[in-house]
């Protein structure tokens, strides 16, 4: 079937409810994918662009036809589509605010009433067109789109031949694309039986954090992931109560927020390395804490301490001749809290008698 242009009404045009970019499932409901598209994605831009010029023909606009004869979901160009329902005057109507729309003349708003659409796309072809477009090049989509697009079009095929074919034609390599595919089917087990709920997530873009974290060896042992041979479900039953764990310290829920970011890689990959650090962290929810009982900072203490011995040997030559001073007196009583605090701190006997005998 040859590809096909033709003009459409823009209230004829459909979300596509297959969009990768969408988080979960909008079960094909127009008005959550609308409010998505304006609020998460964004659009100023092109409403700001087609308000003052009309729509520029460029990329073209994809469809294929919806269940009512006249109808097309739109494959390629849901931004552009959100932006012009908007300028056509298509509410969102689901209760919330409506966005505010910039000032246009009566002539661009005619030409934005209908739009040339293409239809009859070859799979393949089309396939490979998204995947250029959104997975390798400039207008990328986010991770969790990119393993959607790639898991909805492998089935359950998970051979590391299907993959690495697949990884050619999108012009990336098999280890990238079975990464993007480990995160996205490891949310989806944690969903099923973890009592993850992307509805309860303090935010919609939480799977750049929780893609980017999954990926250290430390979180892999913790969780036991399995990445190969690939399956629908990577983490074995056995390490659910992990999942749930790492779930709500990577996403969190919109009473309990997240403990660790993006950032927090190798300070959470030595926590889980350490069963003392862990134990704190699952108790308090304090990274930074955790990292105090682990056994690496054992060193950073000890290199600390000598530093400030090191300072207090530089200023006994001098501090006869200050030592009546206000700030001075000060700095000592202070010197002296801080070494009863160590004593405190410590076992066995106090640190003046530890090295003698």
């Amino acid at each position: 079937m040859p590809i096909a242009t033709q003009l459409v009404q823009v209230q004829k045009l459909l979300f596509d409810p297959q969009n990768p970019r969408l988080p979960g499932d909008f079960a094909g409901d127009q008005q959550q994918i609308f409010r998505f598209l304006v609020e998460e994605i964004g659009i100023e831009d092109l409403l700001n662009s087609m308000a003052s010029s009309g729509a520029i023909e460029g990329d073209p606009m994809i469809a294929r036809p919806a269940e009512r004869p006249g109808d097309f979901y739109v494959i390629e160009g849901n931004r552009r589509l959100a932006a012009l329902k908007l300028l056509n005057g298509i509410r969102i109507s689901d209760g919330g605010p409506e966005p505010a729309l910039p000032p246009m003349n009566t002539d661009v708003a005619d030409s934005l009433k209908a739009v040339n659409i293409q239809t009859g796309w070859e799979a393949d072809k089309l396939e490979a067109y998204l995947g250029y477009k959104h997975v390798t090049a400039t207008r990328e989509w986010p991770p969790e789109a990119k393993a959607r697009f790639v898991l909805e079009r492998c089935g359950n095929d998970f051979s590391s031949e299907k993959l690495g074919k697949f990884a050619k034609r999108l012009g990336t390599n098999l280890p990238t694309l079975r990464r993007w595919l480990v995160a996205y089917l490891t949310l989806q087990q944690a969903e099923r039986q973890a009592g993850f709920s992307p509805q309860e997530a303090p935010s919609k873009r939480y799977f750049g954090t929780f893609y980017t974290l999954l990926g250290s060896q430390e979180v892999q042992r913790f969780l036991d992931l399995k990445a190969d041979p690939l399956t629908e479900n990577p983490v074995p039953q056995d390490r659910m109560g992990q999942l749930r764990e790492f779930v709500a310290w990577t996403i969190g829920t919109k009473r309990l927020p997240p403990l660790v970011n993006s950032r927090a890689q190798q300070k959470l990959d030595a926590v889980l390395s350490s069963p003392g650090a862990l134990q704190y962290f699952r108790a308090k929810k304090n990274i930074d804490g955790a990292l105090l009982y682990t056994e690496a900072s054992s060193g950073e203490i000890a290199e600390k301490l000598l530093t400030a011995a090191y300072t207090i040997e530089e200023c006994l030559p001098k501090v006869n001749d200050v030592k009546d001073d206000p700030k001075v007196i000060s700095a000592i009583t202070n010197l002296d809290r801080a070494f009863d605090k160590l004593k405190l701190n410590t076992t066995d006997q106090p640190l003046r008698t530890r090295q003698q005998g």
